[in-house]
């Protein structure tokens, strides 16, 4: 067998393990597949001759490494992770909201629902009472991170 076939084969090893640690991370398919591809190269490295086997052994170890401290350092840069940013807040609700307000539900609540406080749509709870949609509800308390709402009497 060739020594260019052979470098061919760890080169595609190799490029199967960093398309596991970088681009298709959690899969561990290409990451297993890299590493038999390496090792069925070194081991065909090894049948020509010990020193080339060593030789292919080092270099693939090496460049392992080398991939995965570049890899991670263009991650560190934000050359290859996402710019975005999650603006959304969880269990923080508007403090206009207060007991005594009126607002119309536009599900069913049962017991938690949406319902419309003016423009405001916001998720609610009832007391384990079913209150049917299109009902006008009043807010009776609000705690830190729920509304809990009666139906009105009509």
């Amino acid at each position: 067998m060739s020594v260019a076939l052979i470098i061919v084969i760890l080169a595609l090893g190799l490029l199967l393990i960093i398309a596991e640690i970088f681009f298709i991370p959690g899969t561990s398919v290409f990451g297993v597949a890299g590493g038999v591809v390496m090792i069925i190269g070194v081991v065909m490295m090894y049948s020509i001759g010990t020193q080339q086997g060593h030789i292919s052994l080092g270099i693939s170890i090496a460049a392992v490494i080398v991939a995965t401290i570049i890899g991670f350092r263009a991650i560190d840069n934000g050359a290859l992770a996402t710019r975005s940013k999650i603006k959304g807040r969880v269990n923080e609700l508007d403090s206009s909201l207060v007991p005594g307000m009126r607002g119309k539900a536009i599900t069913e609540l049962r017991p938690g629902g949406k319902v419309q406080f003016g423009e405001e749509r916001v998720e609610v709870f009832s007391y384990g009472s079913y209150i049917p949609r299109d009902s006008e509800v009043e807010i009776t308390n609000v705690t830190k991170d729920k509304i809990f709402v009666k139906l009105t009497a009509a």
